[in-house]
């Protein structure tokens, strides 16, 4: 077995209401190389704790008899309600009544993963177990891994501190599942120019998304997440992706997998994928930056913004709560925001007489009626959006073709959603990784600007920084694409946007974890809450912010 982490042989557990019967499996099951789990009880009781123990102990197989209330009463079939409610545990139904017509109905409809007649040899019960575990589990499996710091990596993200490492397995067995016949799979980073970093740079990872070669044949993607997770983009996909994006530039879902904690999705590798959208932009020209822009926003996902509705006095707040749920807002409320001196120097931001940064959301909340919601427009339109179109979920193909990755939180949303997450993302993750605080304070001016997208480069164009000028030109392009994809014009939309996400942002990294990148998302989020609270203001930026590189 090449697969040394596997501590823990695969679980098996045992219910039958016959003692001796027991314990001859407990035996049995030992012997032949696996882990015995029993569950205990009689009648109903017996039942409810092998509901409990398959999910306590995550099993792979359990062996359970048909009878399990009343062996002499013909109509107990109790066992055979047992094989859902246990999933993804693998079941074998044993009864010492069966006749091939229950054995065939028990595999065929009740979903079982095989059926034991007791009076017929153990062996023949072990070739059984043996099947399944081969199949499930990468415990007996010669299935070489090639760079295995990516299965410690997605322990580590995906399964919660308190699990067992005996039940870290799963990570193991997902790939076992979707990869039945490998014999060594190669694991490799999305972004092929960075091939030592293994996982995005997006606050709080909660997924890994792999390229795999299997054996000799071409990649494939892989997510890992957690199964909640995985079930909801299976779901989203079928619904909202599968056969709907123009030119199917998006993967084919193969195959997924969900086991207790966590799943996997296994999805065709998409044409020369060379990277991601964020390492790409941070050496292509502007011109290929754009074609890419053009080719997800104006031809793939152009359909869903044609099929726009138009929503009237609506909050834009309840809006994007209904794609990220309202965990955001309690956790941004109980935050402890940054002192302005961790942000930059001290005696610069004193200059700025900025509101706090959370004085909007804390305005919306505790409003009291519709009218007083400080995000509600009269008119906006939804459609259907990506949900979470970071630049590591936007892939770039050898064309300059964009693809997407990661359909978690597809669905109804703002039109503007996507345009303005990709925004953020590349203001708070990708621009300023250095401590470069004149030329972001300049770039966060910018982006709270009202003026024409065309006039907006000119009056920004003296920032020092190239880099940073480029980015501001990305960032135009991305406004301008969403006004022509859109039927959305209101600039205050497009900061109200804005300003969630980058709220949003600011608190999944508790403050002890904080780079000083980090930090300075407070910045923006200030410079963006003052910006929204003056909405009506003519100058921009105030007077009394000119002085403060002084």
């Amino acid at each position: 077995m090449n697969n040394k982490r596997l501590t823990s042989p695969p679980r098996v557990l045992i219910v039958d209401n016959e003692p001796q019967t027991v314990t001859m499996y407990q035996e049995l099951i030992q012997l032949w190389g696996f882990l015995p789990i029993v569950a205990e009880g009689t009648g109903t009781a017996l039942i409810e704790d092998a509901l409990l123990k398959a999910k306590q102990f995550r099993c792979q197989v359990a062996l359970v008899d048909m009878r399990l209330v009343d062996d002499f009463d013909d109509e107990d079939t109790s066992g055979l309600d047992v094989i859902e409610k246990i999933k993804p545990t693998e079941t074998i139904i044993a009864s010492a009544y069966g006749t091939l017509e229950i054995a065939v109905d028990t595999v065929q409809n009740k979903k079982a993963a095989g059926f034991f007649e007791k009076s017929r040899n153990p062996a023949d019960l072990k070739e059984k177990i043996n099947k399944i575990i081969l199949e499930k589990c990468a415990y007996f499996r010669d299935l070489e891994f090639v760079r295995s710091d990516f299965l410690t990596y997605s322990e580590e993200v995906l399964l919660a501190p308190d699990i067992r490492d005996d039940y870290k397995d799963q990570v193991y067995d997902i790939f076992a599942r979707l990869f039945p016949d490998a014999k060594k799979l190669r694991l490799e980073k999305m972004n092929s120019r960075h091939p030592s970093a293994y996982h995005s740079t997006v606050p709080r990872p909660k997924s890994v998304i792999l390229r795999v070669f299997e054996d000799d044949l071409q990649p494939v993607i892989i997510k890992l997440a957690r199964k909640k997770k995985i079930m909801v983009e299976v779901g989203n996909f079928n619904q909202y992706i599968r056969s709907r994006l123009v030119g199917n530039y998006v993967p084919v879902l193969n195959d997924y997998v969900a086991l207790w904690d966590i799943g996997g999705i296994k999805l065709s590798y998409i044409g020369s994928i060379e990277e991601t959208f964020a390492n790409f932009i941070s050496y292509q020209p502007i011109h290929l930056i754009k074609k890419s822009l053009n080719h997800f926003f104006l031809e793939t996902w152009a359909d869903h913004y044609k099929k726009s509705v138009k929503k009237t006095n609506t909050s834009l707040f309840n809006l994007y709560c209904d794609v990220w749920g309202t965990s955001w807002v309690k956790r941004a409320l109980n935050f402890s925001v940054p002192d302005a001196s961790e942000v930059m120097s001290a005696i610069d931001f004193s200059k700025i007489p900025c509101d706090s940064p959370l004085t909007f959301l804390k305005a919306i909340v505790q409003s009291k009626s519709k009218e007083d919601d400080l995000s509600l427009v009269e008119e906006t339109y939804t459609a259907i959006t990506h949900g979470d179109l970071h630049a590591d979920n936007l892939l770039v193909d050898s064309s300059h073709n964009s693809w997407i990755v990661d359909f978690e939180r597809s669905g109804e949303g703002h039109a503007f959603q996507d345009f303005v997450e990709l925004e953020a993302d590349i203001i708070n993750r990708i621009a300023f990784s250095q401590d470069e605080f004149p030329a972001f304070y300049h770039f966060c001016l910018a982006v709270a600007e009202l003026l024409p997208l065309s006039e907006l480069l000119d009056k920004y164009s003296s920032i020092e920084n190239k880099d940073v000028l480029k980015l501001l030109k990305i960032i135009v392009f991305i406004r301008e694409l969403s006004l022509k994809s859109t039927k959305i014009s209101d600039a205050r939309q497009y900061i109200l946007g804005l300003y969630f996400n980058t709220i949003f942002r600011a608190t999944l990294v508790p403050r002890e974890k904080y780079r000083k990148s980090e930090l300075r998302t407070w910045m923006l989020a200030s410079i963006l809450c003052y910006r929204l609270n003056h909405w009506d203001n003519s100058t921009w930026p105030p007077t009394e912010w000119g002085n403060i590189l002084s």
